[in-house]
């Protein structure tokens, strides 16, 4: 893994930064989530860090890169973030309080096992999208704000990089079967129920003046986007469901290669990522 700290340009970007509205609606929703969930992984990928990596500096170092990662992550998503709430969706601030608490209260209420069987649970479940999205979902970002484009891309490639982090913390904790499919159920409930009802808010508020013809076709466009992603993931997520998944042993895509190495480069990056890797792609 490598820490990358790229100049995205976030500041003065578009809100609406995608030339399908609800696609850059959908990922401001996780985008006002992500720092929250982040942060409660950082903590408990810490605490195993702290407690069960003894012996193990590989896995030690490993451990410390994905909270590097993951910090840098959150960062960039709180100044987006920022430009998100004074544009006019403040509301969204009272949920994120309550995710906040939720997060906590699991952290609380559970064992570290059960943490660490979330975070893998969670980071899994990325895995399948990061690949959709720097695949056959890259059109989606075509034309797009790079800023918002950026962010998104950036993002997901080092979720694929770092697949396998908390599938190994969580194998360090405990490694029971059943427990690992508990906590990949919970996670992908709760953080994809959190997601929605950032969405609820952040849909509410842009859908406000249409008319009753334009929210339907909104509608209409935002639910095509959804039955694609889940279309790729739901087929290939059932590898979760093996006694010996090990998400390491995915095959990294060329397109993730490739978007690793553009965001490795010093920036600021002015043009649209989807756009570099389109272009791309077509020559090829």
């Amino acid at each position: 893994m490598q820490v990358r700290k790229p100049d995205l340009l976030t500041q003065g970007d578009a809100i609406i930064w995608s030339r399908t509205p609800e696609v850059a609606l959908f990922f401001n929703a996780m985008s006002a989530v992500i720092p929250y969930v982040e942060h409660y992984l950082n903590n408990v990928v810490d605490e195993v860090r702290a407690d069960h990596s003894e012996g193990d500096p590989a896995l030690r170092a490993m451990l410390g890169e994905f909270i590097r990662q993951e910090t840098e992550h959150s960062k960039l998503h709180a100044r987006f973030n920022k430009r998100l709430f004074d544009a006019g969706y403040g509301e969204l601030k009272p949920l994120l309080r309550k995710i906040s608490d939720e997060l906590q209260s699991i952290r609380g209420r559970h064992s570290l096992a059960f943490n660490a069987a979330y975070c893998a649970g969670f980071e899994n479940s990325a895995t399948f999208s990061a690949a959709y999205l720097l695949g056959p979902g890259l059109p989606l970002f075509e034309g797009a704000d790079p800023a918002g484009a950026n962010l998104i891309l950036w993002h997901v490639a080092e979720e694929f990089e770092h697949r396998a982090v908390c599938h190994e913390a969580f194998h360090a904790v405990s490694g029971s079967y059943f427990l690992r499919l508990w906590g990949l159920a919970y996670a992908f409930v709760h953080v994809n129920y959190s997601f929605k009802r950032a969405g609820d808010v952040i849909f509410r508020i842009h859908r406000q003046g249409m008319s009753r013809a334009q929210v339907k076709a909104s509608k209409r466009r935002f639910r095509r986007f959804l039955l694609g992603q889940l279309g790729y993931m739901a087929p290939r997520m059932l590898q979760l469901l093996h006694p010996r998944f090990d998400p390491a042993k995915l095959e990294v895509p060329e397109a993730i290669h490739a978007a690793l190495a553009h965001f490795a480069g010093p920036g600021p990056f002015a043009e649209n990522y989807g756009d570099t890797a389109m272009k791309t792609a077509r020559v090829a």
